[in-house]
């Protein structure tokens, strides 16, 4: 988008001095326009500038020298001052719309882009293919999320050029920007074919043949990309968990494994590891791995619950007793968690800690089964066995779940109750 706009004035100046002999105030100006034109060629940005300052004042009814100014302006990127001046041609020639454009050039690189969409719009009102002003609507247009639009204006662009990359690239980014994905990846394959190293639009593509769900297409496009950019870490991630979803657990952990080389601080790449690990029945990666997500984002949930899930599935109630005790910092309202914990305290015979969790459960939710037959049980374990049972029998009658009473009816025979 930032193509500079050349001066204008250089290939005015020979009509201008056909008026030399009729109006010599008017020659002065041409004379003070041409000297800046070559003090710009001659890197004396100063000097062009006062001389297009005295050429606007000499001939303040004269457009061409308050666009040589504006050009001047956009040369040097002084976008507000280049709109002033083409604000005055306007004023003095309302029906020039090369200003116009270059009017709404300069909003748009200011970042006002509703008064660039008002130029733009007005310069294609008049002259309905004009490339520039397509091109840059459909930027805004872009920018503004009205895809839809967008690809109308870069649609006109391909039938007018067949032949240019960029406007099948731009469509393409408007029709993934709608979820179009077939037509994105229609338009992204058209700019490969003009321009097969384009990796951007190979990048692209790889994108959208995921949403599409053509994983084949888009594992080829990803080596494809990686090939030429090894340490691209985006489309690392993006591969390894391409491999992930094709089962292809061993390939996954060697492309996380680099990207971790190339980012060690990020948690997700450990996280993502850890669960491919997992998959592939390594239990120790798996708790190393989210150990390390842990020591580097030490709030984020669902890494405990995972490096819980491996400690549960190896009985490790030590361990898990402590990421239940940090989910529940976390997460001071869930109940499970309460429960769960409290199932690991009894197991290494922690009764009171076991208790105070299902008495933390029942100040939340106080009909809950497993936390009032789980209070029952370790009422009797304490040695109370009477209470225990009236606790068990007061769970056994709100118990609705086949599951539920029967595991109850099975502690209360582990206390010495017959069945009820």
């Amino acid at each position: 988008m930032n193509k500079a706009i050349g001066l204008t004035l250089i290939s005015t100046l020979p009509w201008l001095f056909t008026f030399a002999a009729a109006n010599a105030e008017e020659i002065s100006a041409e004379q003070y326009a041409a000297r800046a034109v070559q003090a710009v060629k001659d890197g004396n940005q100063a000097e062009a500038l006062t001389d297009f300052n005295k050429a606007v004042e000499l001939a303040p009814d004269k457009p061409i020298h308050y666009r040589n100014r504006a050009a001047f302006f956009v040369l040097t990127t002084q976008w507000d001052k280049a709109i002033g001046d083409y604000d005055t041609v306007l004023k003095l020639d309302e029906n020039d719309e090369a200003t116009r454009l270059n009017r709404g050039y300069a909003y748009l690189q200011l970042g006002k882009l509703d008064q660039a969409l008002a130029d733009f719009d007005a310069v294609l009102k008049l002259q309905p293919d004009n490339e520039r002003a397509l091109r840059y609507r459909a930027y805004i247009y872009t920018v503004q999320k009205q895809d839809a639009k967008a690809v109308e204006d870069l649609t006109k662009l391909i039938e007018k050029n067949p032949d240019d990359p960029e406007s099948y690239k731009a469509r393409g980014e408007a029709n993934a920007a709608q979820a179009q994905w077939t037509d994105a990846i229609a338009d992204y394959s058209k700019a490969l074919e003009l321009t097969p190293k384009d990796l951007d639009s190979l990048a692209a593509r790889a994108i959208a043949y995921a949403h599409a769900g053509d994983k084949e297409k888009e594992f080829s496009d990803l080596n494809a990309v990686l090939e030429a950019r090894p340490d691209d870490l985006e489309f690392l991630k993006l591969r390894a968990q391409a491999n992930y979803d094709r089962n292809q657990f061993e390939a996954a952990i060697a492309d996380y494994s680099k990207a971790i080389t190339l980012k060690p601080d990020d948690a997700t790449l450990y996280a993502a590891r850890g669960f491919a690990r997992l998959k592939q029945g390594d239990k120790n990666g798996t708790l190393k791995d989210f150990t390390k997500a842990i020591e580097l984002k030490p709030n984020e949930v669902s890494y405990y619950e995972a490096r819980l899930y491996v400690e549960e599935s190896e009985s490790d109630s030590e361990k898990a007793l402590d990421d239940l005790t940090h989910l529940i910092a976390l997460k001071p309202n869930e109940i499970d968690l309460y429960l769960r914990r409290a199932d690991h305290y009894l197991r290494l015979d922690k009764k009171d800690e076991a208790l105070a969790d299902y008495a933390s459960v029942l100040t939340k939710d106080p009909k809950n089964i497993a936390a009032l037959a789980g209070k029952g049980e370790v009422i009797a374990k304490k040695g109370d066995r009477r209470a225990g049972a009236e606790q068990l029998q007061e769970a056994l009658r709100l118990a609705t779940n086949p599951k539920d009473k029967a595991n109850i009816q099975a502690k209360l025979h582990a206390i010495g109750v017959g069945p009820l």
